[in-house]
């Protein structure tokens, strides 16, 4: 009798190690200390921003989070903002993967694996009249109560339609756009999006490129269309941040208006693995939290 062996997938065998906390050991303890008397000014400064992320909304809002480039760490970004939401407010927050071959959002934020949209979508759809417990056998949902979208969708339309008819039962929906900015399969979300968080690596070129994007916007009488948008600056590396003259790039950027946040080198960010929240350096979660704020009012002014 013969058999047939299965190849194990990616998602099968652990490809993965544990990643170090953003912050050393010795500076986590230190931020643990300092809490318990008057907190550090990170903290303090976290907690302020805490309230713009939770301002209310009388309908669904939906972010886009696209890059002009790849290796911006859009993914990671999108993965940020979406547990920023989740964790501090109360309502329902889903985070889109729009990648057609299932990219990484879903994966980095410990989903289990599940159909690919193309074979979700008829039952999203079906049910879109439902309430969230409709969809509670068909979405993951992360430790801190973040909702999944996973990708899949060879047609970038139908991401966006299944996004804006769940829309309604979330305040938030923060997509993974599948490409670059200017490309077909990211034109869809990014037109339907309430806001969009544009990725730029925080390097030399990741910010001149971004800049020389802006400004064709500019240019080519679309200026309007930057009051919706947010610039990060995603440090994924110590040399391309060791490169960079950060004041100078910010005050490159905001010449078109855009607010620009830069998101500090992370190393369990930078690993490429599974996030844990707890492990994200504490610097990190007041600039992601900075982001997920301005994005947010952006998309309430839409």
């Amino acid at each position: 009798m013969s058999t047939t062996s299965v190849a194990a997938g990616p998602d099968d065998v652990p490809i993965a190690r544990t990643v170090a906390a953003g912050d050393p050991s010795l500076l986590r303890a230190w931020h643990t200390v300092s809490r318990m008397f008057a907190g550090t000014r990170a903290t303090r400064e976290l907690a302020e921003l805490a309230t713009t992320v939770q301002a209310p909304v009388h309908t669904g809002r939906r972010i886009a989070v696209a890059s002009v480039h790849g290796g911006a760490g859009k993914s990671t970004v999108a993965a940020l903002l979406a547990s920023v939401f989740a964790v501090r407010r109360a309502d329902a927050v889903l985070a889109v993967d729009a990648d057609p071959y299932e990219g990484s959002l879903t994966w980095r934020l410990g989903a289990p694996s599940r159909p690919t949209l193309d074979r979700l979508a008829p039952e999203l759809l079906a049910a879109r009249g439902g309430d969230l417990r409709t969809f509670g056998s068909l979405l993951p949902r992360t430790g801190t109560g973040l909702w999944l979208l996973p990708g899949g969708a060879a047609d970038a339309n139908l991401c966006t339609e299944v996004t804006r008819a769940l829309s309604r039962l979330f305040a938030i929906a923060v997509t993974d756009c599948r490409s670059t900015l200017e490309s077909p399969g990211t034109a869809p979300a990014a037109a339907d999006a309430h806001a969009v968080v544009l990725c730029a690596a925080a390097t030399p070129d990741g910010v001149r490129a971004t800049y020389r994007t802006l400004r064709r916007i500019v240019d080519t009488g679309y200026a309007s269309w930057l009051s919706r948008v947010v610039v990060v600056l995603s440090a994924g590396s110590r040399d391309g941040r060791a490169a960079l003259r950060a004041g100078a790039a910010r005050e490159l950027i905001e010449q078109t208006g855009v607010p620009v946040v830069t998101l500090p080198y992370d190393r369990h960010l930078a690993g490429g693995a599974l996030i844990t929240p707890s492990r994200i350096a504490e610097r990190t979660l007041v600039e992601a939290t900075r982001a997920a704020g301005l994005a947010l009012a952006c998309a309430k002014r839409m």
